[in-house]
């Protein structure tokens, strides 16, 4: 009886979401559950899914994945919130880039034994996985400096690889005598990317103001899906064209939010059942036969991407691996996570040279194994140590867990290294472990046009407005900017220090506060954020903390005191 597809599709859904829970319950992120599950499933141990619907279903789950992943990169592109640092970023990436490529292009050269080899190899080390970066950062809420500067590279990382390959290509046919290529194949494939893109952001506009009427995915993936096939039958890099499309919209129009907001109600079986599949994909046969090569890639790129993104914080003068003037672990550890993009660019390679560049791929394809293996569990560690993750979402969201003398809690005590958290652990927590610190402040002499592109990007009702010494002046409600936004003789006389209608004692709490105070500040606080000080006097601030939070930790808190 032959299955059908529908029933492999499921299987690999509910694989990868069992995957996913355990690697939760151990504190690992949930992408490397859904790796587990593909190599469960696949030909090095179960190999229980039939090989045609695998790859059948591989294609457009891959191309749907990435499209979706690559539009909210390109929403990182905001020109208002860039154009300050826009230089810095460029540098920044820019160093980061030539590092890695030099490196990996220098220790490739005498195990391939070809220069075209190298510099091909060392093109694709410059590519970051968007997919896998992206949502492991989603996945625990991260916000601050340092998560936007891991966004910021891994699009500019993949711009770069994909712009450079091409040149590379172009200059390695010419010097072999092949004619083939010329500057105008490459002319079209970075520019044709770039006016589907521009096209398919402003399609997507139109179609979201004219038929749209409230609903987000449909006008979304039609043009995601048009423009990919469109990509695909011109033979023009979609990567481009959907980071630039997420640029279109995310500037021109007042979508971008709602959009990705609402990709959270379709796009999540489809990262499921990407990762899976890629899982399914990984051959450690691979790894164990080019283990040599695959080691001087994997160290090279490792050390580049560190060493790079170090020499760049420096020659841009930013401070210490983000945007903010404070200790941040190594953000090049951020960027190790490689996959799909590396490996279409070695797929394009066997076309060049079929095999020299067989070799090539095999050693992607054994990297790939590592470093999206390690890489989540990297990101994860960059996006902790920088303190832009709150507390509460490193918490596992398991049943309580008493103390149970049985083996099987041992041994998941034992898998967890550490105990569950107890009700005096809940209320042990403060303000300080469960706010959010990458909230930028408005400075208290901003003028109207700046608090409104505040307002604009920062999704909150209240602004906390700091004074030139750092402290908490008080914050503005989007409420009290309704009539002096539209009158331009009034909202040229005010900044932002006239605007606050709630003061710095109204609508701050100290960062040393327990999770129950927290609580009952709540209660008389009705809105939905505090500003968080460094003490009960008032002080410099520290960033905002969710009422949502502090409601879902009370909740447990109040779970665990029942079970105790």
């Amino acid at each position: 009886m032959e299955v059908p597809i529908l029933l492999t599709a499921g299987l690999i859904l509910v694989g990868g979401s069992l995957c996913g829970a355990l690697a939760r319950w151990m504190r690992l992120p949930t992408l490397t559950g859904y790796l587990a599950a593909g190599i469960l499933l696949g030909h090095q141990v179960l190999d229980q899914l039939p090989k045609a619907h695998v790859e059948l279903m591989s294609g457009p789950v891959n191309d749907l994945a990435m499209a979706l992943v690559l539009f909210v990169l390109g929403g990182q592109f905001r020109v208002a919130r860039l154009r300050p640092i826009l230089r810095r970023i460029l540098l920044l990436s820019s160093v980061e880039a030539l590092i890695t490529f030099s490196l990996v292009t220098l220790l490739a050269l005498p195990v391939l034994g070809s220069l075209a080899g190298s510099v091909l190899l060392g093109v694709m080390a410059v590519a970051v996985a968007p997919a896998t970066t992206l949502l492991v950062l989603r996945e625990y809420d991260a916000h601050g400096p340092t998560t936007d500067s891991i966004k910021l590279l891994t699009a500019l990382s993949n711009i770069w690889a994909v712009f450079f390959f091409e040149v590379a290509l172009l200059v390695l046919l010419w010097l072999s005598g092949g004619a083939d290529a010329g500057p105008g194949e490459v002319l079209w494939d970075i520019g044709g990317a770039l006016f589907y893109g521009l096209l398919a952001g402003h399609a997507l506009i139109l179609m979201q103001e004219k038929v749209g009427h409230g609903s987000y995915s449909l006008p979304l993936l039609t043009v995601l899906l048009i423009t990919t096939g469109v990509c695909k039958l011109t033979e023009v890099p979609h990567m481009l064209a959907f980071l630039v499309t997420g640029a279109v919209v995310v500037n021109r129009s007042r979508y971008f939010e709602p959009i990705t907001k609402s990709m959270d109600l379709f796009a999540q079986p489809a990262y499921v059942a990407f990762f899976v599949l890629s899982g399914l994909h990984l051959d450690f046969q691979l790894l164990a036969q080019n283990w040599v090569a695959v080691g001087l890639y994997v160290m090279g790129r490792t050390i580049g991407k560190v060493a790079g993104a170090r020499c760049g914080l420096w020659a841009a003068g930013m401070h210490a691996g983000n945007l903010a003037d404070r200790p941040s672990p190594p953000l090049g550890l951020g960027l190790l996570c490689q996959a799909g993009a590396a490996i279409a660019l070695a797929q394009l390679a066997r076309g060049y040279d079929e095999a020299l560049g067989e070799q090539i791929l095999n050693i992607i394809l054994g990297a790939v194994i590592l470093f999206e293996l390690i890489g989540p569990v990297l990101v994860k560690h960059v996006a902790v140590a920088a303190g832009e993750v709150n507390i509460g979402h490193l918490l596992v969201r398991t049943a309580d867990e008493r103390e149970d003398p049985t083996v099987w809690m041992a041994l998941r005590r034992a898998l967890r290294g550490r105990r569950g958290q107890t009700a005096a652990d809940l209320e042990a927590l403060t303000v300080a472990q469960i706010m959010r610190p990458g909230i930028t402040p408005l400075p208290d002499r901003a003028g109207m046009d700046e608090i409104l592109r505040y307002a604009n990007h920062v999704p909150f009702n209240q602004f906390p407005v700091v004074s030139e010494q750092g402290a908490l002046v008080g914050m503005i409600r989007l409420r009290d900017l309704d009539d002096l936004a539209y009158d331009p003789a009034a909202a040229s006389l005010v900044i932002a220090g006239d605007l606050t209608s709630l003061g710095a004692e109204e609508c701050s709490i100290a960062a040393s506060s327990t999770l129950p105070a927290a609580s009952e500040a709540f209660t008389r606080f009705h809105a939905n954020h505090l500003a968080v000080v460094e003490d009960a006097a008032g002080g410099a601030y520290l960033g905002v903390v969710d009422r949502a939070e502090v409601l879902r930790l009370m909740a447990r808190l109040q779970r665990r005191r029942t079970a105790d």
